[in-house]
């Protein structure tokens, strides 16, 4: 299943943060977009994911994939944003 970024939206205070990251599937536009929701975690990788499908919770699910491999992206190179160093998030 290969997956389009449709909307990527995070909101930061001091040291926390949420939001959603919505994808569609370029081979049924038509299909409704699917969501996963972003919450802070206190404890690595620092964040926790929810799809809003109840069926689509297993991190092997395609949109968990891609959502977590954006958050770590995105947290590798800002981690200030919520309180962290550089060394919180070490490559694998």
């Amino acid at each position: 299943m290969t997956l389009q970024l449709l909307s990527l939206t995070l909101a930061y205070d001091d040291i926390r943060f949420f939001g959603s990251v919505m994808f569609t599937d370029p081979n049924h536009p038509d299909d409704k977009p699917v969501t996963v929701l972003i919450d802070h975690s206190d404890e690595p990788p620092w964040f926790r994911l929810t799809n809003v499908d109840p069926e689509g919770q297993d991190p092997t699910v395609p949109a968990m994939v891609e959502a977590d491999r954006i958050m770590r992206f995105l947290l590798r190179y800002t981690p200030d944003r919520i309180g962290r160093t550089q060394a919180d998030f070490q490559q694998p």
